[in-house]
């Protein structure tokens, strides 16, 4: 003969599943499980074309535009590895506030050194060819953990936090100001220096977004002396504040980058 075993009431099958951390105990029973902290604001962490993207033998996606073009932190965070990398060249690695990481590299000049916080935007490095590249190029990955072997996709992971790709830096986590450029055959630099890459030429008057401005090499123009360079990201560089549509040198309700 079959032998039915007793039903747990409903009471009984609440504390039975509530011992075994299926359930949470009610309130005041036991202490709250410390909350996981919340997806960061995300930046875009820089301009150019997919040239690749994830997939089962490669761990993130590849943004490609010129040397120099500026890379940013996706989010706050602090810088857990800056330097040398087999396969990169060099790389940056920031473990951010919810816990995720992310990675970069193959830059040519490296912003920023172990152990320093950085902000949602942050100009961290300029992009280059260098370890195991075919032309100048972001590799971007992003990890679960720190103790994670294998990158996740990133355009999910960004999306999540409000940023698509392909992006312009500065339109997520960093607005920038509306502004009109003025003059012709006005060369963006990779850097605030005469001396830098050009990375565009604007051929007439064209609307622009000023993330941030910086002091550079003083500039001699149009009978103006001007030492202040505004960054753009949609064009990939700087154009010294002279070409800039406004009466101050330094541009007003712009930060420093």
């Amino acid at each position: 003969m079959r032998v039915r075993k007793p039903t747990l009431s409903l009471g009984m099958l609440t504390a039975a599943l509530a011992v075994t951390g299926l359930i949470p105990l009610t309130a005041g029973a036991a202490e709250a499980a410390p909350a996981r902290p919340a997806d960061y604001a995300g930046s875009c962490p820089a301009a150019g074309r997919i040239s690749q993207g994830w997939h089962s033998g490669h761990d993130g996606v590849d943004i490609a535009n010129n040397r120099g073009t500026p890379i940013h932190s996706t989010g706050p965070g602090t810088v857990i590895a800056s330097g040398p990398a087999s396969g990169y060249g060099q790389w940056i690695r920031i473990r951010h506030d919810d816990g995720t990481v992310t990675e970069y590299g193959h830059m040519y000049e490296r912003l920023v050194s172990v152990n320093q916080r950085v902000g949602s935007g942050q100009l961290i490095a300029r992009m280059g060819s260098e370890g195991e590249s075919t032309g100048n190029h972001l590799h971007f990955e992003a990890h679960s953990s720190t103790s994670s072997t294998r990158g996740m996709d990133p355009v999910p992971y960004l999306s999540a936090r409000g940023v698509g790709l392909p992006c312009t830096p500065g339109g997520g986590g960093t607005p920038g100001t509306n502004f009109t450029t003025w003059g012709t055959s006005v060369r963006v630099r990779s850097d605030a220096r005469l001396n830098a890459s050009v990375v565009r030429t604007l051929s007439g008057p064209t609307a622009v977004q000023v993330e941030c401005q910086k002091r550079g090499d003083l500039v001699n123009a149009e009978g103006h002396s001007n030492d202040a360079w505004a960054y753009i990201p949609a064009l990939g560089g700087y154009i010294s504040n002279i070409y800039i549509d406004h009466p101050d040198a330094w541009l007003p309700g712009v930060r420093t980058c």
